[in-house]
């Protein structure tokens, strides 16, 4: 595997018979993003839930049809399909089912709500939680190729926040040789998530 995906590859993946992997793949790094931000919007876990199986739905259904020219960037799309369905939850009644939004049914106020821009919080989470699902998927896969204790040099230091010389002391290293191993694995990691943008 090669680094967080959104590349092209997976999504050409996806719109193909046989791309029960790249499913899994995306859902796994998608799933999570859109429930997260279903449960920021106020939706109650179980309908988060039901909103990415939707989304997930509707993703399989018109993947085939997604256009970066016409479409932007795939994660700006998923962003609208995410929040056209989060919207369209919102403004489903307590005894609505799965029969669609209701509310005054008038299709013009759904329509206006659809076009709303999203607001800046929900921009942010989805950016956010994009960001740290992708960190996360780099990291499992960098891991591999470090040695145990270059990998706590780095992770001790860089996520857990520990000070540089707590680290040496627990690893048996000098500090320098934190530095390095620190440095070495936040270049490597760099690379990997710049390749994917």
């Amino acid at each position: 595997m090669q680094g967080p995906e959104t590349r092209a590859s997976l999504i050409g993946k996806l719109g193909k018979s046989d791309s029960d992997d790249a499913w899994a793949e995306f859902v796994e790094l998608y799933r999570p993003l859109v429930v997260r931000v279903a449960l920021a919007k106020g939706l109650q876990h179980a309908d988060a839930d039901d909103l990415a199986q939707d989304v997930l739905a509707t993703v399989g259904k018109a993947i085939n049809s997604f256009d970066p020219l016409a479409d932007g960037s795939f994660r700006g799309w998923l962003f609208k399909i995410t929040r056209n369905l989060c919207v369209n939850q919102l403004t489903r009644g307590p005894f609505s089912g799965n029969r669609g939004p209701i509310g005054s049914g008038d299709s013009d106020v759904h329509r206006m709500l659809l076009q709303q821009p999203a607001d800046e919080a929900t921009v942010t989470l989805f950016e956010t939680e994009h960001r740290r699902l992708r960190f996360q998927q780099a990291a499992e896969m960098l891991q591999a190729r470090f040695t145990e204790s270059t990998w706590l040099s780095f992770w001790l230091t860089a996520v857990d926040g520990r000070s540089i010389q707590s680290v040496a002391d627990e690893l048996g290293m000098t500090e320098g040789s934190v530095r390095v191993a620190r440095c070495r694995v936040l270049a490597k990691l760099k690379d990997t998530l710049q390749s994917d943008d």
